[in-house]
């Protein structure tokens, strides 16, 4: 059978039963379970409660996480949100001072989605906008000129300005977030408010904005899928990221700003390939120069530590763009299947560059790959800027630090059809590719590990279960079963055959003029008996009133069987 074919049975039997994590949960299903909505009460917010999965919850508006307040989320539990865009758009919105207490686990993980969403992997996987997002507002350090900023994409109202984020504390907690997959969001805000940080900043909410959140805050085992705008945004603070996945944003799947100082281990981006939307893979600015709205000294640089990271993307599409003051470390990471590595630009007095100069930037054994037409140093990073000899000193820097050109026997394409994923990537490097120890990123944050890349070579997927998983991104890994038609046990969605076929459990004789005949029966297995034809003609077989060949080749096709 076709492999096209094998995945798009592969994929009814996947819409058609329930998902995993539905079946380990003690939860009920989602619809049997009782709708409650949410709502901002007013400017009350959703005060301090726990939303159990017993019940559906529905986000109606900006709803809010005040200042004191915590809102615990159950394992299993699913936030859906009433549709709209702009000032219209539903979104989850923990104010500085609150947090959520969102801890999922792999087997039973907080979703957060759209209104009516049947969570059963029936979505097409470019389906966006239908909500806003999660925003997450902490008091940790901003570069900004008065040390503050509003969220993008949202308003407060209630005049308690609870959209405002920063402060002085890059280790406050705004909580955790852990085992959480957020889907289908993002808004845009045709008419934003008269909030001038608002207005020059953008008008967007993303998927998940992490907005002057502390390094105390855990975030752990995050999914962004199928954003309008930006999966993952981070504007300035602490935060500290582990197991991060983000897919098929229509702008960028990863997006820093204002001084973002944090860490982040383990994280995989794919960009939409079916419809080549998206702009880039990682979009990394550090200042708001250009709004005239930064500290005197442009402090705290942005100069996160960013390790393990698997980024697949197509060939409209550029990997990384640095510009605007942004800095940062890049380690051990894989790019495929874009049409351009890292455009480094120089516009700004303390932009990509001067951070460069000052050490605060800097790129570690990466690996590239199917990136343009060649592997040219051109191709794989690129300065945009006026001084004559600096893209030298960048590039001189790309190969001292052993970034390069390197096939690792990746598939970093996949395939899709009416919105459903046909055939899939497989992030798991075939070629052993170690980390010298001068490039492995610095703190106790960091697992040691001796790999490029998300996925350790051989070793187990992360994201197995999660909703990306469930879409069949990583399809086909190896799916074992017997894939001989002939067999009894023939699995159609069986890409790997593991040596099980089975001839005999549905053996039986198919001959319904044998005495033995079995209706059970499968393929013939030789036992057919007593042939004695109704026309009263012992030797017609086949009971067609003559004896012919089709009489002699069914004999001898038992020629040797016992008579008894």
């Amino acid at each position: 059978m076709h492999s096209t074919m094998r995945s798009i049975l592969a994929f009814c039997t996947l819409i058609l039963t329930s998902p995993a994590w539905a079946q380990e949960c003690d939860c009920p299903p989602i619809a049997d379970r009782t709708v409650v909505d949410l709502t901002d009460n007013e400017g009350l917010g959703t005060g301090t409660r726990t939303l159990h999965c017993d019940s559906l919850y529905v986000l109606n508006g900006f709803v809010y996480v005040n200042e004191g307040d915590v809102l615990s989320v159950e394992p299993g539990t699913v936030i859906q949100a009433k549709p709209g865009q702009g000032e219209m758009a539903s979104c989850l919105i923990v104010a500085r001072g609150g947090q959520i207490m969102a801890d999922g686990t792999s087997d039973c993980p907080i979703i957060f989605t759209y209104e009516g969403d049947p969570v059963n992997g029936s979505t097409p996987y470019n389906t966006n906008g239908l909500w806003g997002g999660v925003v997450i507002n902490g008091y940790g350090i901003l570069n900004t000129y008065d040390g503050d900023d509003a969220a993008e994409g949202i308003m407060d109202v209630s005049g308690q300005n609870r959209d405002i984020f920063g402060g002085l504390d890059n280790a406050e907690s705004s909580g955790i977030m852990r085992h959480v997959s957020i889907r289908h969001g993002g808004s845009e805000m045709p008419n934003p408010p008269v909030n001038f940080q608002n207005v020059i900043n953008g008008d967007e909410t993303n998927g998940l904005s992490l907005n002057g959140v502390g390094s105390a805050t855990v975030l752990e085992h995050i999914e962004v899928v199928s954003t309008l705008d930006d999966g993952l945004q981070i504007m300035g603070g602490k935060a500290n990221l582990k197991y991060v996945a983000v897919a098929f944003s229509t702008e960028d799947n990863f997006e820093y700003d204002l001084g973002w100082v944090g860490d982040m281990q383990y994280f995989f981006s794919l960009m939409d390939q079916v419809e080549l939307s998206g702009e880039h893979g990682f979009d990394l600015e550090g200042d708001d120069f250009e709004f005239q709205d930064v500290t005197l000294s442009f402090l705290p640089y942005t100069n996160p530590q960013i390790a393990n990271f698997t980024s697949f993307g197509h060939e409209e599409a550029t990997a990384v763009r640095w510009h605007n003051g942004g800095g940062g470390r890049l380690y051990n990471g894989v790019f495929q299947n874009w049409d351009f590595g890292i455009d480094f630009e120089d516009a700004d007095p303390c932009d990509a560059y001067e951070l460069f100069l000052f050490g605060e930037l800097e790129v570690h054994n990466n690996r590239f790959w199917n990136v343009g037409d060649s592997l040219a140093l051109d191709t794989m990073i690129l300065y945009e800027g006026g001084v004559w000899n600096g893209n030298t000193q960048i590039q001189d820097h790309f190969v001292a630090n052993n970034n390069q050109g390197s096939d690792l026997g990746l598939d970093d394409s996949f395939e899709a059809l009416a919105g459903f994923i046909t055939s899939g990537v497989n992030p798991f490097p075939t070629v052993t590719d170690s980390v010298p120890a001068q490039h492995q990123p610095v703190g106790t944050f960091f697992d040691p590990v001796d790999y490029v890349g998300a996925f350790e070579p051989g070793g187990t997927n992360w994201l197995e279960g999660s909703y990306l998983d469930q879409m069949g991104v990583f399809y086909p890994g190896d799916i074992p079963g017997c894939m001989y038609e002939w067999a009894c046990n023939f699995d159609a969605s069986a890409n790997t055959d593991d040596g099980t076929c089975d001839i005999f459990a549905c053996g039986g004789c198919t001959y319904e003029a044998a005495s033995n005949y079995s209706a059970a029966a499968i393929r013939d297995d030789g036992s057919c008996t007593g042939f004695a034809g109704s026309t009263g003609c012992a030797t017609d077989v086949d009971e067609d009133g003559t004896v012919g060949v089709n009489d002699l080749l069914e004999v001898l096709s038992v020629f040797g069987s016992s008579c008894d």
